[in-house]
């Protein structure tokens, strides 16, 4: 259990340093997006400037309740253990494992015919789209790859 222990206190950190820097991001974005409100401002730019602070926001209240929680557990040797098992629990990992293997490949079926009906619309939208294809299918054979020597 002190393995684990020492997992979560490392888990701990990034998060404390995650959290940091995401209230950094939303104070600039408030700092930097000042004039959100003014009447002559279009709807989509008062979202360009809100969406990330608002991302961010939200990545500072998700983070925050997972340092509560890993807090909890290190004071807490019951909430230790039972944290334990949640993680290595070996059905959720098969269900996880699963789902997001089939997902992967619904998200490439997805971004394809978005590209397809993207392209009778908009060239920016079609590239853009072909680009997040282009890394998603990057991203899944470098982890294939990966972890194909790994075990």
């Amino acid at each position: 259990m002190n393995e684990y222990k020492a997992t979560v206190k490392s888990r701990l950190m990034v998060w404390v340093v995650c959290t940091v820097l995401s209230v950094g991001i939303v104070v600039l974005g408030v700092l930097l997006s000042g004039k959100v409100g003014v009447t002559n401002d279009s709807f989509m730019d008062g979202m360009a400037k809100g969406f990330p602070v608002g991302l961010f926001s939200g990545f500072c209240a998700v983070m925050i309740f997972n340092i509560l929680h890993c807090m909890r557990a290190l004071t807490n040797d019951v909430a230790l253990k039972k944290m334990y098992i949640l993680e290595n629990d070996e059905r959720k990992k098969m269900i996880r494992q699963s789902a997001l293997g089939k997902s992967f490949f619904i998200t490439l079926g997805v971004l394809a015919v978005g590209i397809v009906v993207a392209s009778f619309y908009n060239n920016i939208v079609t590239i853009t789209m072909t680009a997040v294809l282009t890394v998603h299918v990057l991203v899944g054979a470098i982890l294939k790859l990966y972890y194909s020597q790994k075990y």
